[in-house]
């Protein structure tokens, strides 16, 4: 091999990564559009029970054949309280971010749900994972970040958003739900990493963790006062494919071809394309200040990623403390990923990243 081709083939590998990354981000930003626009002739419920159904029963029918049911007794009952957790923090975020995008315009519930991310990182972080440490720089960016959501939620109660003239209501319903979902998020991304360091198989959670969520949503639906799930098939179908399967796939794909910052960066410009979309949307105009309050956010959120990734690289030349020597060969790959490392691994696990 020349050294032109040793130069080439990492470009190569990271273009194998950007493409569907950059799917990952159009793909989430489609969604919230596209849901916020159903919205207003089908109820969220609705949308829910059916997408989530769905998507239960694909990832049942892919992972169930591969494991008798005494080896899943077994992974259920030892990963029972993670599992629990996991299913209870998606249906939180999941059915939060449906409400509110009936209520406020996508790009903000997308920035939001992003950015909120890592304040709620930084407070929860600690608590729920012993290992895990705040640097001053994001404390920094959150405090931030709080300032630009802060102007957004000015700009929905004032009329400036998307949306135009809002009600007092729909706001305030609007943002209660923007911030469950953040939450949500961002603790559903710290259970992922504490299944992942239990030996928990990420197929395992895919089967397991939308049984709350699609119980939830039928449970809503059967409350409503004329629930319609005729008119919810179509958009529920679409939603599962371009809001949960297609995602996840691209983003393994993504992630498999790129270090953990270029998936955090990338998925970064979700919002961006949210703000881009949504004048297909007909109830939607431009707005001034929900493009600086994105483009803001997601400036800080990129300072925040890459100051971390900074702190966490490995000095150039440093060996670690009874690790390997640097100029043994390299461990052989497995199937669980080269050197013995997940082959899926959650991005930007400790400030936030991609709706799980």
């Amino acid at each position: 091999m020349s050294r032109a081709d040793v130069r080439d083939a990492p470009a190569s590998h990271l273009r194998k990564g950007i493409l569907p990354l950059l799917g990952y981000a159009v793909l989430t930003a489609a969604m919230d559009v596209y849901a916020g626009n159903r919205f207003e002739v089908v109820s969220p419920a609705g949308i829910a029970a059916v997408s989530f159904t769905l998507t239960m029963v694909f990832f049942m029918g892919v992972e169930g054949p591969r494991r008798g049911p005494a080896e899943w007794r077994g992974t259920i009952g030892t990963h029972r309280r993670d599992l629990v957790a996991i299913n209870i923090t998606t249906a939180l975020t999941w059915l939060s971010t449906f409400y509110a995008l009936e209520y406020l315009e996508p790009a903000i519930v997308n920035v939001i749900g992003l950015a909120l991310g890592p304040m709620v990182m930084t407070l929860a972080g600690p608590l729920l994972r012993r290992d895990s440490r705040v640097m001053a720089t994001e404390v920094v960016v959150s405090v931030a970040i709080g300032g630009l959501l802060a102007v957004l939620m000015w700009a929905s109660f004032s009329g400036r958003s998307g949306l135009g003239d809002l009600s007092t209501r729909d706001a305030v319903l609007g943002l209660v739900f923007t911030f469950a979902c953040a939450a949500g998020s961002a603790v559903n991304i710290i259970y992922m990493k504490r299944l992942n360091d239990a030996g928990c198989e990420p197929g395992t959670v895919l089967a397991t963790r939308f049984v709350l969520m699609s119980v939830v949503a039928w449970l809503l639906l059967a409350l409503e006062d004329h629930p319609d799930l005729g008119a919810a098939l179509l958009p529920g179908a679409v939603v599962a494919v371009i809001g949960v399967g297609l995602p996840i796939y691209v983003l393994q794909i993504g992630v498999r071809h790129t270090e953990p910052i270029t998936t955090s960066l990338v998925v970064c410009l979700s919002p961006l394309f949210a703000f881009l979309m949504q004048f297909a949307d007909g109830r939607l105009a431009f707005s001034g200040f929900t493009l600086a309050g994105v483009v803001g956010v997601v400036a800080l959120v990129a300072v925040g990623v890459l100051a971390r990734d900074r702190s966490t690289a490995p000095t150039a030349g440093a060996k670690p403390v009874g690790g390997p020597d640097p100029a043994a060969p390299p461990a052989p790959e497995t199937a669980a990923g080269p050197a013995g490392r997940p082959a899926v691994r959650t991005p930007h696990e400790d400030h936030g990243g991609p709706r799980p």
